[in-house]
Formats: structure tokens, C-alpha cells, sequence
């Protein structure tokens, strides 16, 4: 406190008998630095005037302030402090005299461009003074002093502005709080006001020749190659892509505030006054202080989403405003948005660089430019890619570590593999809030144990990411390491994630596979560096690895000693292991999936490429069935045996069958019909009620057109009566192509029956996809990455 106002030439020395002792009243900082001083004799906390009232929370502590002070208890709540007050130069006047009431200082925000800030309230008028202690500071409030002289010469008729002059290193200026009230949106008045100022100041040029670029450029240099570890590496990265793609654009750009923000102005419905125009600049790119005013807003004080701040700046700077606003016709909001998020980012983060600590606001600032530049650099990198990128650029201030995770970037992850992160339990909140608030997810669905969370999200160009964000390692109820100390133990590599060290790697993959019974993977069978360690179970696992035996039963052995499965915490894992698995069957989403088509559309090696994309990419277990459930055997099974009938049928060729008789064909389809009736009850429990994917290969669709095929010959009136008591599959394909493709593959149908299958099929389809809400697609089957990429896109759908 008492450097503060050495810079305002006021010594506080101890109180004096005879000396002029003033009371001041102390507000600090959560450091226990002082914020905001005033005399504590006033009757007013003038220091009030410092303080942003544009949310309900700063309203309401606003209130509460002023209640305070009315009933005249701040010298009971605030702390208090006496010194007896003097001149250091006499020769030198001071700013405001501190032993009356009527002033307030703000100890500014902390930074190199930091200044105090002091209130004075007079007879006639007030006044704002701002004090340079520095001379990066001093050069901000000459500047301020330069830009209000450029907006004098505008002579603006929608806002007004301070009068102001310069008296040494201080820039005194008037206090407009007269209009009272701020404004938390950019209203038509804040528009009107932008419109006056490019109209009197606006070019057009290329991005690079504006005064700002080389800074920029300059900048985003040192930052790529600081060494501090606090800056996110994706963040960076996706600057450079950004600066690349925007450097020689030729854009609008005019005069800017630099600051415009709802907290530096004051608005009635008539008019709005802006001050504090020390970061303004000459040539900026049009819109920036209209990105600024809305996003500074959005992540300072209401502490929105970047989705939701997205939406407020489509909703409030129109294609219409922006031609008002522009000479070029050509550009786009977006376009100007892009910009903004550039220089705004780089300036920034150069600035924080420079900071030894750094306030909260700058995590919530980062997270929200981040999600903002992914959204910019769509066109360079995928959904997943940019994710992966946001996601560990958040978890970067996060206590974690990735398990089995590759040395190198993070979105070079394949599309095969998911995220294992081991996490602290109080962290799991905030990530799932991260995820689901991502402006690339659509949805996401979760699995909670008691040890882990296993997140499948999807994006909104319906790729996938999977997450398992797990706070205990264990196996089945047996807990295998203690998650704090490897989190503990963890480093980050080049690439701003955090790795496990390799000493508690080999740990959790000799624990991991030797309790699954599985052989180490190759890639992990490096040199043992748990040989000089005496503990039992670095022993049994150094042996693991150099024999390859699984010594399950000795690591079980070992683990159980441990303090973590013992006594009433094993009876507790034990009752969690349980409650885990049910939840597993309760919540996991399984489906039943058709593939209908004659033989020769490509059904088997669709089938065998869409299984493989479902257990790969997305992370479900599949299980293929053909025609039907199959609880009953084929008929021919009751007389030649199952083995036999089963091996007949496949080598015989499809629709060979002689049978004409209805009675017969009746007694055929009844006994099919019953397989699928309770076996459809019995593929959902044991299959899709525990999470699986269920591929049918053919199914009831072959009795309504292709009963033949079954050596049945029925009207169709009753096979499609017979589907209308069947549960429905969650998505069906027909799969059908021309003739002449399906005869070069196989030759086992004619032409004329392929065309009339495959029309009847068509036409079956159609008339259930009009009816039901489960899905009947049909594909025509000609390039076979096509055909499984359709199908999996539909998949997504229903797994959203």
C-alpha cells in the first residue's frame, strides 16, 4: 500500500502526535494485495466507480457494497488503516488530496501495462486520473491522450467521449457515468457508434500492410518458440494455420477503440460514452471491437460457452451490418472474425507469456479462443483432429496423465484408437462439462463407474472420439496402482501432453495384462527397469517380461496385501465391481442391424468391412448372425443331424428347393416364423441389452419376397402379416446393383430374377420406411467404401 502512493508523492509513515493522520479504507486482493483504497470517513464507496455492474452477480455485490456503506458499517467489515500522510517532494503537487473524503483509488489490473487508477469527486465535477509508474504504461496513456484527439476531429453526433488532458505522467479526463446504466449486448447504439468511426476512417488494403501484422507476426514467432510450458501447444498451432491463411487477404480496416467492452462505457437509450481508448489503433480490421465487445462479455463475465458466444455474433453483426460498415462486398463476418481471433490471441498470449502468474480469467480466455480458432480452421483439420487438439490444450492446467499414449502429436492419434486418461476424481466434472459444451459435439454417451467414466462422443461431422477418464485403476474389484502417485510422477512431452514415466508404464502394462491372462504386446516388451527394485511386485513383473508368463495368480496374491484391497475396502470393490457391471448392461446401447440383397449384391464382404469399422472406430462389440436367431435348427437337421444338414445347405446352391405344397410351405414358415418370435427376445437380452451390435446377415425380409429361397411357397399376404408382431431392427440395408455387376460376381440367379427381387425389394422398403420410425435404406452396392461409409454415417445417427 505503501508503494502505491509513493507513486502518487505521498509518504504513510507511522501515526504522528502531531501530524496529519488519515484512515483509509483497505479492499484487497485474493493475494492480499490492496485493490481498492479509500478514505474510510467517506460516506460513499466511490471505489464503486472502478467496478463493472453488468451481471446479476456484480449487481448483486454492487448492492450489497452500497448497503454497507448506508448503514455505515465498512469500518466493521473492511480493514482499516491509519498513517500519518505527507509530501516526499514538496516541490511537487499531488494528484487529489487525500485527507478528504471524496476520492477512491484502484490499484489497476495486475501486468506490464498496469496504472493506478483514482476517482475524484468534486463540487461541479469528477474526474478520472490515470497514473503511469511505467513507461510502457505512460506510452498507453499518451496514446489514449492521441486516439481521444483523432475522435475529437471526427466530431461524432452517436457517442460522446471524455475531455481530457495530459499533466505529467498522469492523463486526467472527466467521468461520463452520468448516462448511468451499461449495456451487456452490442446494441443498435453501440452499431450506430462503430458506423461514425469507420465512415470517417475507413481503407481497404491487405491484411499485411496494416500497421498490426508484422506485430503480430513477430510475436506469434516467440511464441512458437517459447519454452514456457503454460502455453498451449494446439492453440499455437492453430494460430500459424489461421496466420497462413489469412496474411494476404485484402480487407477494410479503420479506426479502433481496442477496448470496446461494456465495462469501459456508459449508454441511455439515447446516446452511448465511451472511454478508456488506451489500446486504440489507427488501422484495425473493421468489427474487431464488435468481436471483442460480444466475446469479452461472453467469457469474462457471463461465462458463456463459445458455441453460445458463437451465436450471439451471427445474431448481432449481420451480413446487412457488415456491408454498412465495409467497401468490399466480397467479405464475410467470418472472414473478419478470423482476423479478430488472430490478433486478439497472439496479443495476448504474448502477453501472459511475460506474466510469472496467471489469474483465472486467462484459463477461461484461453479455453474459449481455442474452441473459437478450431472453429476457424475447419477446413485444415477434421472434427477429431481439432477435438484432440482443445482437448489436451484444456487438460494442460489439469492434474493427469495419458496412458499407452504415442510420443508425438496428439491429433496424429489414429481414428482406430481411443483416450486413456488417468485423472483426478475431482477433475472428471469439469472435463465432462468441457466435452459436452465443445462446439463440435452433437452428443455424447456416457458409462459411470465406480473407477472410471467411458465417454463415446460424437461430432458433428459424425466422426467419433472415445475417452475413458479413469481416477482408480482396477480390475474386475482388485485395485492395481494408486492413480496419484503415477499422476504424480507423470511429465509432459514435447507436445504438451503428459505421459506416464516409463517406470510406471512397464508397471501398467505388466499389471494389466498379467491379470488378463494376455501376453505383453510387442511394442511394450522393451528392457525391464524394474530389475533393481526389491519390491514383490516390480519382481514378479520384471520376470513377466523376460519369460512372457502371465503371473496372474501371483500379482492377485501381491495386490491383495496391498492397503487399497483390504478389509472393508475389498468388501466395498467387491460390491462396486458388481453395481458396475449392472450398470453396464442398463445403460450400454446396443442395436440389431439388417443387410438384405440376392446373391451377388456384396452383402458378406459389406457385412465383414462395416464389423470391422464398428469394433475399430467405434468401439462396439459385434456379433454377426445369419437369416435368423436360430434357436431352432434348420429343419433338415431333425433327420441328417445338425453338422450335416448344416454343411449340405451351404453347398447347395440357393432356391433348388421342389417343394409346391401349402400345407407344407405353411408348416415350413410356421416353424421359421417361431425361431424368430422367441429368438428375437433372446438376441436382445444376451446381445443388444449388453451394448453389442448385431449384424444380421439376411433376415425375415427373404420370407416376404424370396420365400423360395426357403423352399416355401406362400402368399405374401401372411409372411408380411407375420412381420407386423416382430420387434423391429434399428436400421435395415438393402444392398442391390445392376445385373450385369451382380452376374460377374456370381452367376446363381438369372437376370430376369435379379431385376424382379430387386424391384420387390425396392418397393418393400420403401412402403416400411414410410411407416415406421426405424430405418429401411437402400444402397446401390457399386464402390464398396461408399457403401460402408453410408452405412456407418447411419450407425453414428442412431448411436447420437
Amino acid at each position: 500500500m505503501k508503494s502505491v502512493f509513493k507513486y502518487l508523492n505521498i509518504e504513510l509513515s507511522d501515526l504522528q502526535s502531531n501530524g496529519e493522520n488519515t484512515s483509509f479504507l483497505v479492499i484487497n486482493n485474493t493475494d492480499g494485495t490492496p485493490r481498492w483504497i479509500c478514505n474510510s470517513n467517506s460516506k460513499k464507496p466511490l471505489f464503486l466507480k472502478f467496478y463493472s455492474v453488468s451481471s446479476l452477480k456484480s449487481r448483486l455485490f454492487a448492492t450489497a457494497i452500497k448497503m454497507i456503506f448506508f448503514f455505515r458499517f465498512h469500518k466493521l467489515l473492511f480493514q482499516n488503516k491509519k498513517f500519518s500522510i505527507s509530501k516526499i517532494d514538496d516541490n511537487l503537487g499531488t494528484i487529489v488530496d487525500f485527507s478528504n473524503n471524496n476520492w477512491a483509488i484502484f490499484t489497476g489490473t495486475v501486468g506490464p501495462n498496469n496504472k493506478i487508477l483514482i476517482y475524484e469527486e468534486g463540487s461541479k465535477e469528477n474526474y478520472f486520473y490515470k497514473l503511469a509508474h511505467s513507461p510502457k504504461a505512460f506510452t498507453l496513456i499518451k496514446g489514449e491522450e492521441t486516439a481521444l484527439e483523432k475522435i475529437k476531429s471526427f466530431n461524432p453526433t452517436s457517442f460522446i467521449y471524455p475531455k481530457s488532458e495530459i499533466i505529467g505522467n498522469v492523463l486526467k479526463m472527466e467521468d461520463l457515468s452520468f448516462l448511468k446504466t451499461r449495456c451487456p449486448y452490442l446494441s443498435n447504439l453501440h452499431q450506430d457508434a462503430l458506423s461514425e468511426i469507420y465512415k470517417n476512417s475507413i481503407v481497404s488494403l491487405e491484411f499485411n500492410s496494416l500497421p498490426i501484422f508484422e506485430e503480430v507476426k513477430e510475436k506469434l514467432l516467440k511464441i512458437e518458440k517459447s519454452s514456457d510450458l503454460r502455453l498451449p501447444k494446439g492453440l499455437i498451432r492453430k494460430l500459424r494455420l489461421l496466420f497462413d491463411d489469412v496474411e494476404n487477404q485484402i480487407i477494410d480496416a479503420a479506426f479502433c477503440h481496442g477496448d470496446f467492452t461494456p465495462w469501459n462505457m456508459y449508454a441511455n437509450n439515447e446516446k452511448i460514452a465511451i472511454y478508456d481508448w488506451e489500446l486504440s489503433s489507427p488501422l484495425m480490421p473493421i468489427g474487431f471491437d464488435a468481436f471483442h465487445f460480444i466475446m469479452q462479455q461472453g467469457i469474462l463475465v457471463s461465462r458463456t460457452p463459445w458455441k453460445d458466444i458463437h451465436k450471439e455474433i451471427k445474431n448481432r453483426i449481420s451480413t446487412e451490418l457488415l456491408s454498412k460498415w465495409s467497401l468490399l462486398s466480397k467479405k464475410s463476418v467470418n472472414d473478419y472474425l478470423k482476423i479478430y481471433l488472430l490478433i486478439n490471441t497472439v496479443s495476448y498470449l504474448h502477453l501472459y507469456a511475460e506474466q510469472t502468474k496467471w489469474h483465472m480469467q486467462v484459463f477461461w480466455l484461453l479455453d474459449t479462443w481455442g474452441q473459437a480458432l478450431s472453429d476457424s480452421v475447419q477446413e485444415k483439420k477434421s472434427n477429431r483432429e481439432l477435438m484432440i487438439m482443445d482437448l489436451f490444450d484444456f487438460l494442460h492446467q489439469k492434474e493427469y496423465v495419458a496412458i499407452k499414449f504415442p510420443n508425438s502429436l496428439p491429433d496424429e492419434l489414429s481414428e482406430y484408437s481411443d483416450i486413456d486418461l488417468a485423472i483426478e476424481k475431482s477433475d472428471l466434472k469439469p472435463i465432462l462439462h468441457f466435452v459436452e459444451n465443445h462446439p463440435f459435439v452433437i452428443s455424447t454417451h456416457s458409462i459411470k463407474k465406480s473407477f472410471m467414466d467411458s465417454v463415446q462422443i460424437i461430432l458433428s461431422d459424425y466422426s467419433l472420439l472415445s475417452l475413458d477418464l479413469i481416477w482408480k485403476f482396477k480390475q474386475k474389484s482388485l485395485v492395481m496402482l494408486d492413480v496419484s502417485k503415477i499422476i504424480e510422477n507423470g511429465f509432459q512431452n514435447e507436445f504438451g501432453v503428459k505421459l506416464l514415466n516409463e517406470i510406471d508404464l512397464q508397471r501398467y502394462i505388466g499389471v494389466f495384462y498379467g491379470l488378463n491372462h494376455a501376453k505383453i504386446p510387442a511394442k511394450y516388451q522393451t528392457s525391464s527397469l524394474l530389475a533393481n527394485s526389491n519390491k514383490p511386485l516390480d519382481k514378479i513383473l520384471n520376470r513377466y517380461y523376460l519369460d512372457g508368463k502371465s503371473p496372474r495368480k501371483e500379482l492377485v496374491k501381491v495386490l491383495k496385501k496391498e492397503k487399497q484391497n483390504r478389509f472393508l475396502k475389498r468388501f466395498s470393490n467387491l460390491f462396486n465391481y458388481y453395481l458396475d457391471s449392472f450398470k453396464q448392461i442398463i445403460k450400454s446401447k446396443g442395436m440389431i442391424i439388417t443387410f438384405s440383397g440376392v446373391d451377388g449384391a456384396g452383402k458378406s464382404t459389406v457385412i465383414e468391412n462395416v464389423k470391422h469399422v464398428i469394433e475399430k472406430k467405434l468401439r462396439k462389440p459385434v456379433v454377426v448372425i445369419r437369416h435368423r436367431p436360430s434357436l431352432l435348427p434348420i429343419l433338415s437337421a431333425w433327420t441328417k443331424g445338425k453338422a450335416k444338414a448344416e454343411q449340405d445347405a451351404a453347398n447347395t446352391l440357393p432356391r433348388q428347393g421342389g417343394n409346391k405344397s401349402s400345407v407344407s410351405s405353411f408348416l415350413r414358415f410356421a416353424y421359421y416364423y417361431s425361431d424368430y418370435v422367441f429368438g428375437q427376445f433372446y438376441v436382445k437380452l444376451k446381445h443388444v441389452t449388453k451394448g453389442k451390435i448385431v449384424l444380421y446377415d439376411r433376415y425375415y425380409f427373404d420370407f416376404i419376397n424370396d420365400s423360395r429361397r426357403s423352399n416355401i411357397q406362400l402368399s405374401k399376404t401372411i409372411s408380411n402379416a407375420g412381420y407386423k408382431l416382430l420387434l423391429k431392427p434399428d436400421l435395415n440395408f438393402f444392398l442391390y446393383a445392376d445385373p450385369a455387376t451382380i452376374l460377374a460376381r456370381k452367376q446363381e440367379l438369372d437376370r430376369e430374377t435379379i431385376i424382379s427381387l430387386t424391384e420387390d425389394y425396392l418397393m418393400l422398403f420403401e412402403k416400411l420406411d414410410e411407416k415406421s420410425k426405424n430405418r429401411y435404406f437402400p444402397i446401390k452396392n457399386i464402390i464398396l467404401e461408399d457403401t460402408v461409409e453410408k452405412i456407418i454415417s447411419e450407425v453414428k445417427k442412431k448411436l447420437v
